[in-house]
């Protein structure tokens, strides 16, 4: 009997010992979720125009931007790491959000309840306007293509680090040989302070997204989209009868309109192709030279070949182009000059009289510039090429008669 109430103790204490239960809460992951920013535009410009980015035309396009995450485990982020967490990402603005997927969450090995041995850090490299892979090649390269279609296919991001390339994600840029299909090439940069699920600050503002730990509920990466390139705005505008070039005074005929043949830039080291390290913002540059040819020029101020009637087009005013010209430069470590133009135009006159219909002058101009400009990252520089016209004014007089001899002739002579 004694036994048995031992044995009837020992399963009561069993029981009491089951019925106790800890309940242990395991903070749920938190899906990573970004802000962005990018600089403001200096010109009015559509949703398709990516010669000029900010914050809102990434946001009207479908196409966003392009993110490479790196998983690092408790080791900080090195230039040999593989992107084995996000690898060009596409990243579109949906509503009231950016959004992507698959979504992917913080890693757990860091919070403000639960601990570990570990702090998983994550690192963010981004780049926009975002093109997709038609060919992920592993160890070499990956080609791409320009979802947005602003260049040739040989031109732009033309291809980007391979996703199994340990290294910083770099693209493969080719500057667009036309005027009008001209790229704002950007990276990310951290945006603001950044501060982990304790509070603790990680980076530094204007530096590489690199060894994030968790963030709140609220958190985002905000990423900051800098200029890559550098950026030559170029007005070409017709002064006429006027040294001073400020001021707006309309041709004396509203039938003379100056069309232009060729802009071309001289300097050094004019990068044409290079390659961008998204880690560091560098450029590598592959391919240089000494003259960029602006080519084909916007359709409203230029011509193929001197005009042989009067050009239906809108031409060049006092007041400027209707769009200036935007060329997307990639400068060089050498560093890239730009230390003159040259350029070839018509002035162009209706004249009913003549046969054709249309008087054509042609000119080529060639200038040094005073002092050179040096091209720097994220910088732009503003190039007005005023065309001086003198019109031609004509006054006349009527010239004496010259008297060469005088002669007098009797007829008949008068006698006394």
């Amino acid at each position: 009997m004694k036994h048995s109430m031992i044995l009837a103790a020992a399963a009561a204490l069993v029981l009491c010992a089951c019925a106790k239960v800890e309940t242990v809460k395991i903070t749920p992951d938190e899906a990573v979720s970004f802000g962005v920013y990018a600089s403001n535009a200096t010109k009015a410009v559509s949703a398709t125009d990516y010669s000029t980015l900010t914050t809102d035309i990434l946001k009207a396009s479908t196409y966003g931007f392009g993110v490479f995450g790196y998983y690092t485990d408790a080791a900080n982020y090195a230039s040999n790491t593989k992107a084995n967490f996000m690898y060009n990402q596409q990243v579109t603005w949906a509503s009231t959000k950016w959004t992507y997927s698959p979504v992917k969450y913080w890693p757990n090995e860091h919070g403000a309840s639960a601990k570990s041995t570990d702090t998983d850090k994550l690192t963010f490299l981004a780049y926009a306007p975002f093109v997709e892979n038609l060919a992920i090649n592993g160890e070499t390269e990956s080609t791409v293509k320009d979802t947005a279609a602003t260049a040739a296919a040989t031109e732009g991001i033309i291809a980007m680090t391979g996703n199994k390339m340990a290294e910083d994600a770099k693209l493969t840029f080719k500057v667009p040989a036309s005027a009008e299909q001209q790229i704002d090439l950007l990276y990310g940069v951290m945006a603001a302070k950044y501060a982990d699920v304790e509070g603790d600050s990680i980076g530094v503002v204007g530096g590489p997204l690199q060894n994030l730990t968790k963030q709140k509920t609220d958190g985002k990466v905000e990423i900051l989209f800098k200029h890559a390139l550098a950026k030559v705005a170029i007005d070409i505008r017709e002064v006429v009868d006027q040294k001073d070039t400020t001021s707006t005074v309309n041709p004396s005929s509203d039938g003379t309109k100056v069309v232009v043949k060729s802009v071309k830039l001289v300097g050094t080291e004019i990068g044409i192709q290079g390659k961008l390290n998204l880690y560091t913002g560098e450029w590598n540059v592959s391919s240089s030279d000494t003259m960029f040819t602006v080519a084909p020029l916007p359709a409203a101020i230029s011509v193929d070949a001197a005009p042989t009637a009067y050009p239906g087009i809108a031409g060049v005013d006092e007041d400027g182009l209707d769009k200036t010209i935007d060329l997307m430069l990639i400068p060089s470590a050498a560093p890239t000059t730009i230390t003159g133009v040259e350029i070839v135009y018509y002035v162009c006159t209706e004249d009913a009289n003549l046969d054709g219909g249309v008087s054509v002058v042609e000119n080529k101009i060639s200038k040094e510039f005073t002092s050179a400009l040096t091209l720097v990252q994220g910088k732009q520089y503003n190039l007005n090429l005023l065309l001086g016209l003198t019109s031609i004014e004509l006054d006349a007089t009527v010239a004496n008669w010259t008297v060469s001899s005088t002669t007098n002739v009797d007829l008949p002579k008068n006698v006394e």
